[in-house]
């Protein structure tokens, strides 16, 4: 029963690595570089978040949709600082800029508000739900059904709208899509928009779940969501939320098996390397044809 009860947390949580996932999925299939101050940005937004209820008493409710706009902003300036002007250099300069970007916002949050964890302000009151042995908590179960309900939300938009046309249709080619009519710069910073506000919302429902949240917190989550990427498949954001529900109940079930606790990490990426060994390409990735020229 602890095992079952471990898998149902590995869901919860797995549910957020995806949104965090899906992020760095949207930007690296339509632009084929990673945003690496993805993780920071899901850090910051969680303080952003902490700061609306904390000091300003905003209600969840407030401050879930004024964290995601925040935190799409902070995105669509990233794109303009660390990839427009130098998407079109070498491959690795936007990777590099996105490090150096990271390494600042935590570097200014430890001066603001320090080192040590900061707690979060529990402004939401839902009872716990007991199925038999297994207890869910009122946190657990509202970001669970946060987290679904975007991913579904995203789904939609990418399938059904002409946003989503234009985002896949960059994804499969840039050049034909901008001659068929899609504004190239405006899909991009949509994109780059709501791939910020998932680790938006990730931050917030990360600060709930756990009571406390710190600087540092985005190399962790940032990290493993990466993890969930490249095991899902590079760009693909179904593998991305298959991949995040993986890799949260893989972690949790670590931990109560005898003799591995202390190994969760090496599990996660023993696993890793494990998928891209027999499926390089990720669980839901496809092959890139290529032609020898």
């Amino acid at each position: 029963m602890l095992l079952l009860q471990q898998i149902v947390n590995g869901v919860m949580q797995g549910s957020i690595y995806a949104l965090v996932a899906i992020g760095y999925s949207l930007v690296f299939g339509l632009l084929n570089l990673l945003n690496l101050a993805h993780g920071e940005l899901f850090m910051l937004s969680g303080f952003i978040g902490l700061f609306l209820m904390s000091h300003f008493e905003f209600p969840l409710w407030l401050a879930l949709p004024l964290t995601m706009v925040a935190a799409g902003a902070i995105g669509v300036g990233v794109e303009a600082l660390c990839f427009r002007p130098i998407k079109k250099e070498h491959h690795l300069a936007p990777i590099v800029s996105t490090i150096a970007f990271g390494s600042v916002l935590v570097n200014s949050m430890v001066n603001l508000v320090g080192s040590e964890p900061q707690v979060f302000p529990a402004h939401v009151e839902i009872p716990d739900i007991a199925l038999g042995a297994l207890l869910i908590s009122g946190s657990q179960l509202l970001s669970f059904v946060i987290a679904v309900a975007l991913m579904v939300l995203l789904s939609y938009i990418v399938e059904k709208t002409k946003l989503g046309r234009a985002i896949r249709a960059m994804a499969e080619n840039e050049k034909a899509a901008q001659i068929l009519g899609v504004n190239v710069r405006k899909t991009v910073m949509i994109t780059f928009f709501i791939s910020a506000a998932l680790a938006g919302i990730a931050g917030i429902l990360v600060g709930l779940r756990f009571g406390k949240l710190s600087p540092f917190i985005g190399a962790t989550i940032g990290l493993k969501a990466l993890a969930v990427m490249v095991i899902g498949g590079l760009g693909n954001i179904y593998g991305a939320m298959l991949a995040g529900l993986i890799l949260g109940v893989l972690e949790a079930a670590t931990v109560v098996i005898p003799g591995l606790s202390p190994y969760v990490d090496a599990v996660i990426w023993g696993f890793l390397v494990f998928i891209l060994l027999f499926k390089p390409t990720g669980l839901l990735g496809t092959r890139v044809q290529t032609e020898r020229v």
